[in-house]
């Protein structure tokens, strides 16, 4: 059996809802009269000159090249001073600082977060000033090429396992790079969530095992206003709204600067969750294992009807215990979606009844009850997955109960027809089932392998259904040695044991 996780802390850190008092409505109604014209009109004037006086500052250079002492120089005394009079305009009259940077060769690497919205890098680029640890594709448009080439980003690609696998190598590059003298900033979270936790923190701008110094961005109350995350409101609501407050606070903190110890230096996943830990009581608010697949998996989740939380299983914990990957989960996502008519994320044993058409009523609610562990009387995708993994790797002699099973359904043409379904059916204990509950379950397995006729399901049809439908293997094995077989394997896999991940992969072999 999978181990299981217990709850998060927060069920859906990439949903963000706009609530506000009277108090703050009023606010922002006579902002909209007075003040949002008037940062409009000077916003228009004072951001494209920064961005200008920006564009010079890197003129002459390429994505990844060192900016002179000339070019650092007009960066700091012209193109500063213009990205703090934006910000004003922007709502930030002034910036609270708390503590006090370490310098770089004590703490060469700083971690900011939270990173709740667009803006949290020119914040940190304009306010504290270092070289970001950023994804490759903002070098690809015009415009964030400039502050790329400028601030002297340190680009790394996410694209592919094969090209995160190089952060290390960058990272240890700018580091060992005596003529940088800049801090590595890095948003550890890698994603936006909505403020009101720490994501998990990536392991990036941890692998080199130096010090850390993490900073702290903290709006206060106008916190709903900063976030933008994947399931929330667009970001130019945002922006308007804070063009509409008097004042949007914003305090940066700088942390003590945190050593990492021996085992930290040797794991980069400790050193990044205990500085998680570290930020998140600094912060006073929780922080979880949610990590940017959490987000891809709600945006999913919503296209397919679903509510955001569906998709956020938080798979920084629990994605290494299951061994699925990110396309592996979005189609078990799929499938627990068609489960769940009603498309409110939770999944009832009658919803599972209907979906696969299995008339053995006792069968379908003993596969419900090995996927609901906590007893709830419904499934979160969640306990779906572990439920999922857990039945699929009961069944240890997959290819021998398949054969087995499509010699007892195949007709004398080799191929299953609803007569050999009902003669299987017939063979349960207790079995109350009849012609047309066979003619429904064999339509449905049409359904599921792919099948576009009424024809008979050939052995590479019901080689798809299993692969498809791996569910319906426990109920062939109940049928074949008895309902009792179940379970065969109630060993524990431990999250931390690679070599022994349980996967779905084994259930789609081609």
């Amino acid at each position: 059996m999978v181990r299981r996780f217990p709850e998060p802390a927060v069920w859906n850190p990439v949903r963000h809802r706009l609530q506000f008092t009277p108090l703050e409505i009023l606010e922002l109604a006579i902002g909209a009269v007075t003040l949002l014209p008037i940062r409009i009109v000077c916003l228009i004037i004072t951001w494209p000159l920064t961005m200008f006086s920006i564009y010079l500052a890197g003129i002459g250079s390429r994505v990844g090249d060192r900016l002179s002492p000339l070019q650092r120089l007009w960066l700091f005394k012209v193109s500063t001073p213009l990205t703090r009079l934006c910000f004003f305009f922007f709502g930030f009259l002034w910036v609270k600082y708390k503590g006090k940077r370490a310098p770089h060769q004590e703490a060469p690497v700083n971690v900011v977060a939270p990173h709740a919205s667009p803006h949290d890098g020119m914040f940190a680029g304009g306010l504290i000033y270092g070289s970001m640890l950023s994804c490759k594709e903002l070098a690809d448009h015009f415009v964030t090429r400039i502050l790329v080439i400028a601030g002297e980003l340190v680009i790394v690609d996410r694209s592919s396992a094969e090209a995160r696998a190089k952060v290390k190598d960058a990272v240890l590059a700018f580091l060992q790079d005596p003529t940088r003298q800049t801090h590595l900033m890095a948003f550890a979270e890698g994603t936006c969530g909505n403020g009101e936790s720490l994501l998990c923190f990536r392991r990036g701008s941890f692998l080199a095992g130096v010090p850390v110094q993490p900073i702290a961005l903290d709006f206060g109350s106008a916190q709903k206003l900063a976030s933008w995350t994947f399931d929330g409101n667009h970001v130019a609501i945002g922006v308007l709204l804070q063009l509409c407050r008097l004042h949007t606070p914003l305090t940066i903190r700088f942390l003590d600067v945190y050593y990492p110890s021996e085992a930290e230096k040797e794991d980069a996943t400790l050193f990044a969750d205990n500085v998680q830990a570290v930020m998140a009581r600094a912060l006073n608010i929780p922080h979880t294992r949610h990590t940017y697949e959490d987000g891809v998996l709600a945006m999913k989740a919503m296209e397919l009807g679903l509510p955001s939380s569906a998709g956020t299983i938080e798979c920084g914990a629990v994605k290494p215990a299951l061994g699925l990957s990110g396309d592996e989960l979005a189609d078990q996502l799929k499938r627990f979606a068609a489960i769940n008519t009603v498309k409110d994320a939770s999944v009832t044993v009658e919803q599972m009844a209907s979906y696969f058409a299995w008339p053995v009523q006792q069968h379908v609610q003993s596969l419900f009850n090995e996927y609901d562990t906590g007893h709830c009387k419904a499934l979160t995708f969640r306990d779906f997955l572990f439920g999922l993994v857990d039945l699929t790797h009961a069944v240890p002699n997959r290819e021998e109960l398949e054969s087995k099973i499509y010699e007892r359904l195949s007709n004398e043409k080799g191929a299953v027809d609803r007569s050999g379904v009902l003669q299987l059916l017939e063979s349960a204990d207790n079995a109350d089932v009849s012609g047309e509950d066979a003619h429904t379950l064999l339509a449905r397995w049409r359904t599921l392998s792919g099948q576009k006729t009424e024809s008979d399901l050939s052995r590479d049809d019901f080689a798809s259904l299993l692969r498809h439908a791996p569910e319906y293997l426990v109920f062939f094995q109940w049928l074949q040695y008895g309902h009792s077989s179940y379970p065969v394997d109630t060993a524990v896999t431990p999250v931390d044991e690679p070599d022994r991940r349980r996967s779905l992969k084994s259930s789609k072999k081609e």
